[in-house]
C-alpha cells in the first residue's frame, strides 16, 4: 500500500512538473 501511495505521488509531481511547460 505504500509502494502503492508513493508511486502514485511521485506520478502527480512528474505530471505537475512537465505541464505547466
Amino acid at each position: 500500500m505504500y509502494i502503492f501511495i508513493t508511486h502514485f505521488f511521485a506520478e502527480y509531481v512528474i505530471f505537475k512538473y512537465l505541464l505547466p511547460i
